[in-house]
């Protein structure tokens, strides 16, 4: 089938979704649309009408980076690779999904996700009857251009390839902000010889206005079918590791599914006493279970399409939204409070920034000229804020590392 409905889920559950229904033979748009939130996502089971389905994530959700790696990806190095970037992470390893999209040349790019996400974006398609085989990061499906990078603008969110697997969103209101620092003392942030003022940017939406970077107009398109066709010539796929799909069964095995049925009786008609002896654990077990599931009403009876093998999970998730609601800081704040250092230290440029709420945290990944900008940095910065220093290297006469910066409330 030359059809494909390609989703673009939110990070949240109440955050829009755009979707498109794209055919590959005619290259035409069949049906498109938005729908407001992830409950709503039930009305695209008749649109899928047994199409295959592609999810695209927010990138501002998927975290892009690389290490460089000995010799072969072997099976030992790849469950390595985890802890050989966990000194960049703020978030416990056990808790994350981590998908190798390449391995070339001695350097690993990787894709890193919560696994909580993943879970939350899983339980979304599956309330939906969708069936979802690939998952991949959205601004990654805007065309490459090599030396170049590749824009869009969806809503107010800004979508940026910088590379093959390189990329990241960025508010519309934080756009100048870190495209300044990105591109400024004609030094690139990608890996060429591109002055910085001369760094091409091919964009597919209207130009932004006051944002540094040489912005080149490409023929105006609609968001949705540019990121369709790149995520159909895709072969990249988060679903890997304990989220791959299991595969279907194929006709020809559905066909022998009668005669495996008959000789599955004749084995239980062998085993009936010692199914009678379980009969009573069963019971037993099955009460406990309604049991959970009343509690359960009870404490939430608000909740639609319970199901019993999900309750825990479901637990879980209430649990951290109940911590979540106590946390969270203001990020234009905090980046008030930040960009006076960065003024009065020219060289110290960031590569990429990620926010937490929950913790309210930025995590800043940087470029300087010498240690000493580092230390500068840090003590240039507001009294209000705390900073904890990660992993530094030396590198092409530039020490890269990495900065945590928290909010005190």
């Amino acid at each position: 089938m030359s059809e494909r409905l390609v989703v673009r889920l939110g990070s949240e559950a109440n955050h829009g979704i755009d979707w498109l229904v794209w055919s590959n033979s005619e290259q035409e748009i069949i049906a498109s649309g938005q729908l407001n939130n992830a409950q709503q996502l039930s009305q695209l089971h008749e649109k899928a009408g047994g199409r295959p389905v592609i999810v695209l994530l927010p990138v501002a959700d998927v975290l892009l980076t690389q290490v460089e790696v000995p010799g072969k990806l072997t099976r030992q190095l790849q469950q390595a690779l985890p802890y050989m970037v966990e000194e960049e992470l703020a978030t416990d390893v056990d808790k994350l999904h981590f998908t190798v999209l390449d391995c070339s040349d001695g350097v690993a790019s990787l894709a890193i996700v919560e696994k909580a996400k993943m879970d939350n974006w899983l339980d979304w398609l599956e309330a939906a009857q969708l069936k979802c085989r690939q998952f991949l990061p959205d601004a990654l499906m805007l065309p490459e251009h090599e030396g170049q990078w590749s824009a869009v603008q969806m809503a107010d969110d800004w979508l940026i390839r910088q590379g093959r697997y390189k990329g990241f969103s960025a508010d519309e209101s934080l756009l100048p902000f870190l495209m300044d620092k990105w591109l400024q003392e004609g030094e690139s942030a990608v890996d060429n010889e591109v002055e910085a003022s001369e760094q091409v940017i091919q964009v597919y939406t209207p130009l932004p206005s006051g944002v540094a970077g040489n912005w080149q107009l490409n023929t105006p398109e609609l968001p949705m079918q540019l990121l369709a066709q790149g995520a159909l010539a895709s072969h990249m796929n988060l679903l890997v590791g304990e989220y791959q799909p299991q595969k279907e069964y194929s006709k020809n095995w559905l066909l022998w599914k009668r005669v495996g049925i008959a000789a599955t009786a004749c084995l239980v008609l062998a085993l009936v006493s010692t199914v009678l002896s379980l009969q009573q654990l069963k019971q037993e077990n099955e009460q406990l279970t309604a049991e959970i599931k009343d509690i359960y009403v009870t404490l939430f009876p608000d909740e639609k399409n319970i199901r019993e093998a999900r309750i825990k999970a479901q637990l879980k998730r209430h649990l951290s939204k109940l911590e979540n609601q106590t946390q969270g800081a203001d990020l234009l704040s905090m980046l008030a409070k930040i960009q006076p250092a960065f003024k009065q230290v020219p060289g110290f440029k960031p590569m990429s920034l990620k926010y937490e709420g929950k913790d309210s945290e930025i995590r800043l990944q940087i470029k300087a000229n010498t240690y000493a900008e580092f230390e500068k940095f840090q003590s240039l910065l507001d009294p209000s804020l705390k900073v904890q220093q990660g992993a530094m290297s030396n590198q092409d006469n530039k020490v890269t590392g990495t900065l945590t910066i928290r909010g005190q409330g």
